[in-house]
């Protein structure tokens, strides 16, 4: 079930991608549509911890722990992980192209998803770094890289924002597992995900005041409410990653999450094709190569479980 999840959640980010995408282009500025899309998800969870009492109690919960130092700050500061997220991506994918970013992206999170078990960083605590684990890591990487191959000469190679998208990737493996950390305090993942976007909406914040500081345009707000789904679509992430991640692990999850995501990317393209986007074979046998590689874990473990 927990696999499923976090496949579903990699679901969630494609669809949040394309919706996130297209308000981008109407507002002409990615950072705004960010904070537009946090500020969204961020009044839903008010809503909610308005007609929720057992959220509230978490809410104050947290906050008790934190003043006792219970927890450290920076484990309520997952939401940094999700703004930088959305700065690198706004900036990198005009120069060097979504294919690029997404290689270093990824690369970035299942390396350092490794490094991240390997610490225990995250709830579930200590796992070894076998060789299953690198070879699907490993592998994982391989299918994506191939699904957006015939893409990579969409942008220009420049060193310095491929080297910003492995950071990002490396960033939001930790913040998977902060979330994770906050959750067990919490025990209620719409609070985990309240205080992302809180931290989330302070850095968007000053973000923006950079970019407009800088010469950056807005536009107008579009009337279409599907351009909105991107914060409830995020609410909904955030909830459902801080309640998995304890019983997967940072690298298992970002493995689901990977093939959840480009899975759910192919359909997408292929039902509703973005602009200048073009279903090929790279793309599919990506996709299928991606999907094998989270089986292969799963399938070891039950043949391990026959075989005791």
């Amino acid at each position: 079930m927990f696999g499923f999840l976090a496949f579903f959640v990699g679901a969630l980010t494609a669809l949040q991608s394309r919706a996130n995408g297209r308000l981008a282009i109407h507002l002409n500025n990615g950072i705004l549509a960010g904070l537009v899309s946090n500020l969204t998800g961020w009044s839903l969870i008010f809503i909610i911890l308005a007609f929720s009492k057992k959220d509230r109690t978490s809410f104050i919960r947290v906050l008790k722990a934190s003043r006792h130092r219970e927890i450290k700050l920076w484990e309520v500061m997952g939401g940094f992980g999700g703004a930088f997220f959305l700065a690198v991506q706004s900036s990198s994918v005009p120069v060097v192209g979504i294919a690029l970013f997404t290689i270093g992206l990824v690369a970035g999170q299942t390396s350092s998803s490794l490094l991240v078990d390997k610490l225990g960083i995250s709830p579930s605590g200590k796992k070894p770094v076998t060789l299953l684990r690198v070879s699907t890591a490993l592998l994982t990487l391989l299918g994506v890289t191939i699904a957006v191959l015939p893409k990579l000469s969409q942008g220009k190679f420049s060193f310095i924002y491929i080297i910003l998208a492995l950071l990002t990737g490396v960033i939001v493996s930790f913040q998977q597992a902060i979330n994770g950390r906050l959750n067990v305090v919490a025990q209620r993942p719409i609070v985990t995900a309240w205080f992302n976007f809180a931290a989330g909406t302070a850095l968007l914040l000053v973000f923006l005041a950079v970019n407009l500081l800088l010469g950056g345009k807005v536009g107008s707000l579009p009337g279409n409410p599907l351009m909105y789904a991107g914060g409830p679509i995020g609410l909904t992430f955030i909830a459902i990653s801080a309640y998995t991640i304890k019983e997967l692990g940072v690298l298992n999850f970002i493995m689901f999450s990977v093939a959840g995501q480009v899975v759910t990317a192919l359909i997408v393209d292929a039902i509703a094709p973005a602009d200048n986007a073009k279903l090929s074979l790279w793309v599919i046998v990506g996709t299928l190569i991606t999907f094998v590689s989270v089986l292969i874990p799963k399938i070891s473990e039950q043949l391990g479980k026959k075989k005791a």
